[in-house]
């Protein structure tokens, strides 16, 4: 089964194509630009490397959050096209659970981390070891400072990872004994975990009109009107 997988939940943006399991060509980029600048040419260029055609692809997979409302929304909209045009199933996958599957090797618990914002992350929990991984929590927006006693209690190394690792390790570190930082090529979100995840959750795949964005809270605008309106309190 060939997966073709993209990641724009965050300031990084990637796409991947895999073959049963195997990742066959894939790009990241940390470059500034919009993700409806880069997105679509990286797909193409991707699949250009690796010889396929948008026909040749048999599941397309998405990040479908938590992450930038924006971002999540272009990844979404790329992917739901995609699949449409060729009348192929599609699947949503949780940033967190992506963030999770860079260290499915490794013997730990991972903590994945995005920045939400207003001191903020959307975090969930995962036992990870032998190239699997275990929910252990749902997806969550929290404040940082709320999960140190949740990590304190676990008696494994714990990693936390994501774009938002690096600012939770921050205010963590002194509360929590176990916590670090995996290397720098494991810390964020990107495509080829949304291959992996996608390759071992392909038996949920669905048509794509039913793909859709999934946020853990408002976003800014909607929490504004809700002020304005006196629906906030």
């Amino acid at each position: 089964m060939k997966i073709l997988a993209l990641e724009s939940s965050a300031v990084t943006a990637s796409v991947a194509v895999s073959e049963d399991g195997k990742i066959i060509e894939s790009e990241f980029v940390n470059n500034g630009l919009t993700h409806s600048q880069t997105l679509l040419p990286m797909v193409k260029r991707v699949l250009d490397k690796a010889n396929l055609s948008v026909k040749d692809i048999d599941l397309f997979a998405v990040t479908n959050g938590p992450g930038s409302f924006t971002g999540v929304r272009i990844g979404v909209c790329a992917v739901k096209g995609l699949a449409f045009g060729e009348n192929k199933a599609c699947i949503g996958i949780s940033t967190l659970e992506a963030i999770a599957e860079n260290l499915a090797d490794e013997d730990c618990i991972c903590v994945s981390c995005m920045d939400a914002r207003r001191s903020q992350i959307y975090t969930a929990t995962f036992e990870c070891g032998g190239g699997e991984i275990k929910r252990l929590t749902p997806d969550e927006a929290l404040a940082i400072e709320s999960i140190a006693d949740r990590l304190n209690s676990y008696n494994k190394r714990v990693y936390l990872a994501g774009d938002g690792a690096k600012l939770a390790y921050g205010i963590l570190k002194e509360k929590c004994e176990n916590v670090y930082l995996p290397s720098e090529d494991k810390i964020y979100q990107n495509a080829c975990s949304v291959c992996f995840v996608a390759n071992k959750k392909s038996d949920t795949a669905q048509a794509s009109e039913k793909l859709v964005p999934l946020y853990l809270r408002l976003s800014q605008a909607e929490r504004e009107l809700k002020k304005c309106t006196g629906e906030e309190k």
